[in-house]
């Protein structure tokens, strides 16, 4: 019986790391072209050359991904040239990138030599380096960023570099929780250049649980940014949703409520199908039966109606 039981702990263990939540990562760049992602200025900055994003014409457009992300772990290769010049932009506006988000640097030990504040690992011109990265050029290097709501972690080639907390920077106080992420363009002369690959991304709010937690958070604008997340995901977030309302926590139950009834209200829009529709009636019926708050019955059942009838 013990020998079973050993071996159930450890058929546990292999199964939850084959969980689609755990560490999964997708994808951003199908080394062919640009697709889901854009160069809004009005000179090219990038192509794409043998499986490889370069950037070389000096100060092009910047690249963004069409998509907008909140939560994440965002990891990537890059070879700079001698002199090279370039940043990964974070959770910005690409109207203003540096006024709503910041820039984490990749730059190349070149005359007049960078402080730990402006080389490569740094938020630019916010948080210094800690522990300084092999800058060498000419070779691949990894970088990891991880941003985790107020938290933001720096790891280039496997070492963290940076770790930041906005609340205790005042210059990144007012920076945007959530936008798109960003590849800036050469800034070196002409004939340097910047190369990436094997880009990927770990959209935490893309886990109903971790969403989940930014409810609790006692900071607005990180619980907004976790009620926009659970917007998005729409129906995995339902049973959660209901069960936060029956808690006694105001502050909680006024989010949980809120995004629910807008979840509700967006699938009764008719340019939704029907199979989302009727998702949506499934994970309300779901909540309303596991349910043993009359309050919150009431809504529920008031929520379902409104879901019914749309289909």
């Amino acid at each position: 019986m013990k020998k079973i039981l050993i071996l159930i702990a450890i058929l546990g263990i292999i199964l939850s790391g084959c969980s689609p939540n755990n560490e999964s990562f997708t994808s951003l760049f199908n080394g062919k072209d640009l697709a889901n992602w854009e160069m809004p200025g009005e000179i090219p900055g990038f192509k794409v050359s043998g499986g490889i994003i370069i950037a070389e014409p000096p100060d092009g457009s910047d690249l963004f991904t069409e998509r907008q992300y909140g939560n994440f772990i965002f990891k990537f290769e890059y070879l700079l040239s001698k002199v090279g010049n370039s940043g990964v932009l974070i959770r910005c506006n690409p109207e203003d990138p540096w006024g709503t988000g910041v820039e984490v640097q990749l730059l190349a030990p070149w005359t007049p030599y960078r402080d730990d504040l402006h080389c490569t690992g740094s938020i630019y011109g916010h948080v210094a380096v800690t522990n300084r990265p092999d800058e060498t050029t000419g070779i691949w290097h990894k970088m990891e960023i991880k941003c985790d709501r107020k938290n933001m972690t720096i790891s280039v080639d496997g070492q963290v570099t940076t770790v930041a907390n906005i609340d205790t920077v005042e210059s990144m106080k007012d920076k945007h929780l959530e936008g798109t992420i960003g590849f800036q363009s050469n800034h070196s002369e002409k004939g340097e250049f910047v190369h990436f690959r094997n880009i990927s991304i770990r959209d935490m709010d893309a886990n109903p649980e971790y969403v989940m937690k930014g409810f609790y958070e006692g900071a607005v604008r990180v619980r907004k940014q976790a009620h926009k997340a659970a917007e998005t995901m729409g129906t995995p977030m339902i049973e959660l949703l209901a069960q936060m309302l029956a808690e006694e926590n105001p502050v909680t139950q006024a989010g949980a409520k809120q995004v629910l009834f807008d979840i509700t209200a967006q699938s009764t829009a008719s340019e939704v199908p029907k199979s989302k529709k009727k998702d949506v009636i499934k994970a309300l019926k779901k909540s309303l039966k596991n349910c043993s708050s009359e309050r919150v019955s009431g809504y529920l059942s008031w929520l379902l109606k409104m879901a019914k009838s749309s289909v």
